[in-house]
């Protein structure tokens, strides 16, 4: 399996309409903040990548380079039929190795907080839990993850990265540089 950025606009067009007709019925406004984020898929702020495999499209996902320091997983999305078999890992792995190559810092990344198979996922690639934030239109809390590319724990860099990229961003002080998996075990279990 590898990820193949979009470039064409077409193709970024069709891999936006996917994400966004998977995602709209729990993120009723995606397709507007799609919209009014356009100028950034065509200046490659926001990029789609189509997660391939032996020629075949199995998903896609969105990263936003947010800052020189860091990008921000927006999305990742697997077809049903192609669930289940490690894509969305693979996609992450790769991600992250090809932002560690261009010199980032962090690869941030949020799912809501009872989607214990993405949380698992996460832990398992030794993404650290940094907070939550309360999303207001969504009216859910989300767990807020990073994947510290360069193993400097900077936290309190991390917490003012995130304070910028999530509104709402709350610390958690619990789990700070434990993993997720060792906060659900410990609170919620």
């Amino acid at each position: 399996m590898k990820i193949i950025q979009l470039k064409e606009t077409e193709r970024i067009k069709e891999g936006l309409r996917i994400l966004t007709e998977e995602f709209i019925e729990e993120y009723p406004y995606y397709s507007t903040w799609i919209k009014k984020n356009e100028a950034t898929f065509k200046d490659r702020t926001r990029v789609v990548y189509e997660l391939n495999d032996n020629e075949k499209t199995v998903g896609y996902m969105m990263i936003h380079f947010s800052t020189t320091k860091c990008a921000k997983i927006n999305g990742i999305y697997v077809f049903p039929n192609c669930q289940k078999r490690g894509y969305a890992k693979e996609a992450l792995l790769q991600i992250i190795k090809e932002l560690k190559e261009q010199n980032y810092d962090y690869a941030f990344i949020q799912t809501r907080t009872h989607n214990k198979i993405v949380v698992h996922m996460f832990d398992t690639l030794h993404f650290d839990v940094i907070g939550q934030n309360y999303h207001k239109i969504e009216k859910q809390p989300n767990w807020v993850a990073v994947y510290d590319l360069n193993r400097k724990r900077n936290f309190d860099e991390m917490y003012a990265l995130a304070v910028q990229l999530y509104p709402g961003f709350v610390k958690n002080w619990y789990a700070m540089g434990q993993g997720i998996e060792w906060y659900l075990a410990f609170f919620l279990i």
